[in-house]
């Protein structure tokens, strides 16, 4: 019985620290550092709420594993006696109280990998067990916890897990072991987005973020760092597509009040008139839609001759100077003779080329009912007068006006208005997020692909994209109205007329969606054209046999063929009406007449057999 109790006051004795939240421990700052790198151990002291006045404390660890660099006295002072292995901590009753849980850091340099231990007790340098003191002048029955570290190495991984050009496929496809790739962005794309992700939480990334894009060729490297240091390095050539015009040359020129034209190659104009005017208005289109004209306007004439230069930048950077000479004459001049032309038309403060043309495409934003009209007559005596430039509906609308002259020569200008759909919101981004029917707006010139991610969110929700094509005064080219056959990948939407034809198209346009097509002139108003689709040259497919031209645009929809032929020759032996019929009954037909037959035989078979019984029986 005595042995049994001795038993349960030595386990109590042992276990009081730990009852009372007592204890003298280590933590490591990370129980897995790198090799090379440091390692922090804090020593706590924690016996309930009683002070230590003083303490000693010995730390034992394996020094091919750690070196010891610093010991830090967060709370009082003392004595770390350091040796090779080994660490004697001597806090003496010099004043400074340690308050619960009192703590102290040591600095350790890792360096090697694998397990170690850091172990602690009482003893003191020369082995012999101390005691520490509650300020109380209690001995405290103290308990001792060590720590272990795995040290391990440190990471060589300098492999990404993902490199992206947002908005833009790479060639090839991301791999994390291709470390070169390519891509194309259109012409007007000055910046783009690198993002990428780590291979490990570890590694440090730079070269990523936006980037400024010059035309031509650019280069951008991505470069991953791992955790020991070692670095690989991804290459992006990002190719900004150069498609500025260096051409300066004049589309036409216009000078109110005179018989000035353009001519090809001519720079200097000169012109005389009247004393009576006293203004001119100079206007001018460039042949390169992308070019700046400075010079243009209302210009004030004094007396005699007056010089007026336009200065042309093309979008290249290239310039030309062309010099206009109006001498304002003393004396009148005959009126210039009667016409049914204008001489300057703008269109929502446009200003339409004038010359031989007189029809224009033009389009309007969904909130548009008419347009703004401002226009003047060659001839003082000339009428216009407008129709159709009222409530403009959603779709294609005609606004025209007709020039009329006192001898009656009229001139009619027609401006073809195409108003955005009511029910979708015009973008600018076919990045960004759609939450309903969209319409985006481009130029021939800059067709860029409908990515993935917006193909997807258009099926998914049932979306419907109006792209529209259009030229340089925003008049519709082409409009695809895409909604059905949405493929998963990025699609490429162009409809490209086919080198050395004005008849074929060629596109990827997938199948049951509906374009709206402008012909250029090809067919007049009224023109019943036919619709052949091919994959390959010769092999057609009728589409429709009769499509009537409506203000130079047909409409179609499309069957997913890559090419489409419009004509109205026929390219392949159509059926007729009667012809379309038989085919599609003949075996219904044929049936029917078997059948016709049959009945016929039966009939003739059942008369013959009445006549031979009725000729047999007695007369009587």
């Amino acid at each position: 019985m005595k042995r049994i109790k001795l038993v349960l006051i030595l386990i109590l004795f042992i276990l009081f620290p730990y009852m009372v939240k007592a204890a003298t421990f280590l933590e490591a700052s990370t129980q897995r550092p790198i090799v090379g790198s440091e390692v922090y151990i804090l020593l706590t002291t924690r016996y309930g709420d009683l002070n230590i006045s003083e303490i000693y404390v010995h730390i034992k660890y394996d020094p091919s594993y750690f070196q010891y660099e610093q010991a830090y006295w967060i709370q009082g002072t003392g004595d770390v006696v350091a040796k090779n292995g080994d660490l004697y901590i001597k806090k003496p009753n010099n004043g400074h109280i340690w308050t619960p849980g009192n703590q102290m850091q040591f600095k350790f340099k890792v360096l090697k990998t694998g397990v170690s231990k850091i172990e602690i007790d009482s003893a003191d340098e020369n082995g012999n067990v101390t005691k520490s003191y509650y300020t109380n002048g209690d001995i405290i029955a103290q308990s001792f916890a060590g720590v272990t570290i795995n040290a391990v190495n440190p990471s060589t991984n300098t492999f990404l897990s993902s490199l992206k050009v947002d908005g833009y496929n790479m060639n090839p496809t991301f791999s994390k072991t291709t470390y070169e790739y390519n891509v194309t962005v259109p012409s007007n794309i000055t910046e783009v987005n690198i993002s990428a992700s780590k291979g490990e939480e570890n590694q440090t990334i730079t070269g990523t973020g936006l980037k400024k894009l010059e035309y031509g060729p650019n280069k951008v490297r991505v470069i991953v760092s791992s955790q020991d240091g070692s670095s690989r390095t991804y290459l992006i050539n990002i190719t900004r597509t150069d498609d500025r015009s260096g051409d300066t040359t004049l589309k036409n020129l216009s000078v109110s009040n005179t018989n000035i034209a353009y001519q090809e190659n001519k720079t200097t104009y000169d012109a005389v008139v009247s004393r009576s005017v006293e203004s001119i208005l100079i206007t001018a289109t460039a042949t390169d839609s992308r070019a700046t004209i400075v010079g243009t306007g209302t210009k004030t004439l004094a007396m005699g001759l007056n010089t007026f230069n336009l200065k042309v930048t093309s979008s290249s950077g290239n310039e030309s100077n062309y010099t206009i000479n109006i001498t304002r004459s003393n004396e009148e001049i005959n009126p210039i003779t009667e016409s049914s032309k204008l001489k300057s038309l703008k269109v929502n403060n446009l200003a339409l080329p004038l010359g031989t043309e007189t029809k224009y495409l033009f389009s309007v934003s969904k909130d548009t009912s008419s347009l703004d009209l401002d226009y003047i007559t060659e001839s003082s005596t000339a009428k216009a007068e407008v129709n159709g430039n009222k409530d403009l509906k959603p779709g294609l609308n005609v606004v025209t006006i007709t020039v009329t002259e006192k001898n009656n020569d009229k001139t009619d200008y027609t401006i073809v208005v195409y108003k955005n759909p009511s029910d979708a919101n015009l973008i600018t981004d076919l990045n960004t997020t759609i939450t309903g029917n969209i319409l985006y707006e481009t130029s021939a010139n800059n067709i860029s692909n409908i990515s993935s991610e917006l193909l997807n969110s258009l099926k998914n929700n049932n979306y419907i994209l109006y792209y529209n094509v259009v030229d340089t005064y925003g008049g519709l080219l082409y409009q695809v109205k895409l909604q059905n056959n949405l493929p998963s990948e990025e699609l490429d939407i162009s409809l490209n007329k086919e080198e050395g034809s004005t008849l074929i198209y060629t596109t990827h346009i997938p199948e049951d969606n509906e374009v709206l097509l402008y012909l250029d002139d090809k067919y007049k108003d009224g023109d019943i054209v036919r619709i052949y689709s091919y994959e390959q040259q010769g092999n057609y497919k009728l589409i429709t046999d009769g499509i009537k031209v409506n203000n130079g645009y047909i409409s179609f929809i499309t069957n997913g063929d890559p090419h489409y032929v419009i004509t109205t020759n026929e390219l392949i032996n159509e059926e007729g009406p009667l012809t379309k019929i038989f085919n599609k009954y003949k075996y219904y037909l044929l049936l029917g007449a078997i059948i016709l037959v049959a009945i016929i035989i039966i009939i003739v078979v059942v008369n013959k057999q009445k006549k031979k019984k009725a000729a047999n029986e007695p007369l009587y």
